[in-house]
């Protein structure tokens, strides 16, 4: 299964990106593509092209921004203004206090996480990649 890697306002993108790929290799999960996006409309873009080519998401950054184009923010205000209701939204979160969010809208999924290649670890844990296996399969 393939799958979109988005770096959004992100750093450490080599680390996370080698991470990434071995943690969601486990469940036979593979990029398709690797782009970046730094502003929310670029970010909007990227993940509507992403959609229409695969079933997952992955957005790493943005969660830590202070402003305006923080991830989370950008995230609900797209929602809302598509007006689109969500069947599961998973706010994930790990010891060292880093959180992400596991977004399923119908057939596909929205993985957003922290720009943390240690952080992104933890937050996938088996459940939760078992939870993508299963819902993607």
């Amino acid at each position: 299964m393939k799958y979109d890697l988005i770096f959004y306002i992100a750093k450490k993108t080599g680390y996370c990106e080698k991470r990434l790929k071995r943690i969601l290799s486990r469940i036979g999960c593979e990029p398709n593509r690797i782009v970046s996006a730094t502003s929310p409309t670029d970010l909007g873009e990227e993940v509507t092209h992403s959609l229409r080519l695969c079933r997952l998401a992955v957005i790493v950054g943005g969660l830590h921004s202070l402003e305006d184009d923080n991830l989370a923010t950008v995230l609900s205000r797209v929602f809302s203004i598509a007006g689109i209701s969500l069947n599961n939204m998973r706010k994930l979160s790990c010891e060292s206090g880093a959180e992400g969010y596991l977004i399923r809208y119908k057939t596909q999924m929205i993985l957003a996480l922290p720009d943390d290649p240690d952080n992104i670890e933890q937050l996938l844990s088996e459940d939760v990649l078992n939870y993508l296996k299963e819902k993607l399969s």
